[in-house]
């Protein structure tokens, strides 16, 4: 494959969350400055082709820590379900999508200076194991689920912020969280949560 051809190659949201996680240590390292961080955050979850991504880190990685590029392009990915939630972008503001009928098996949430509140309860799902890509910076985070629904958060890496999953009943359907969040906090409620008031008055 000729560098051109890797340019155009189009990315997946694995590849936009390998960036973002770049980004984010160089931001907390101080080779990033606020604002540099922000646009190219923004950038990295808008990209299309890598040709997209690797200009955001080019003056960040050296070309010897850079992985090789594929010899062949990366297997496509199974269709999403027609109508099922694939996530959204909360930038300078919230994001409550409302009541969720289907969620797809990948999920991604980007929440920059805003908040996200998800509702999974009465949710069905495309697939017994559902990836959640979150990341965020001075965000807050959360996600009600019901009974029957695991959660795995330890593949969210936390600068500075804090994640709490409270009430969980686990079943046969699994909800596994990754990403990185800076500043921000993380909660998940669970239907067994000491404080029932807050999980049934979660949707409000």
């Amino acid at each position: 494959m000729t560098d051109g051809r890797l340019e155009t190659l189009r990315c997946s949201d694995q590849d936009r969350e390998l960036v973002a996680q770049v980004l984010n240590t160089a931001y907390a390292d101080g080779r990033l400055t606020f604002d540099e961080h922000a646009d190219r955050i923004a950038q990295a979850y808008d990209a299309k082709t890598f040709g997209e991504l690797s200009k955001l880190t080019v003056d960040l990685v050296a070309a010897e820590e850079r992985p090789p590029a594929p010899s062949t392009p990366p297997a496509p990915l199974a269709p999403s379900a027609s109508g099922a939630y694939r996530g959204g972008n909360a930038l300078f503001s919230s994001m409550r999508p409302g009541q969720i009928s289907l969620l797809d098996s990948e999920v991604t949430l980007n929440a920059w200076l805003g908040d996200v509140k998800l509702d999974l309860v009465g949710a069905q799902y495309v697939s017994p194991e559902t990836v959640v890509h979150i990341g965020g910076m001075m965000c807050d985070v959360k996600i009600r689920v019901p009974e029957g629904v695991s959660v795995d958060t330890s593949g969210i890496t936390l600068i500075l912020g804090d994640s709490k999953a409270d009430g969980i009943v686990p079943g046969s359907v699994n909800l596994k969280l990754v990403g990185t969040l800076i500043m921000g906090d993380l909660k998940i409620y669970g239907p067994a949560m000491a404080n029932q008031r807050k999980y049934t008055k979660f949707a409000r």
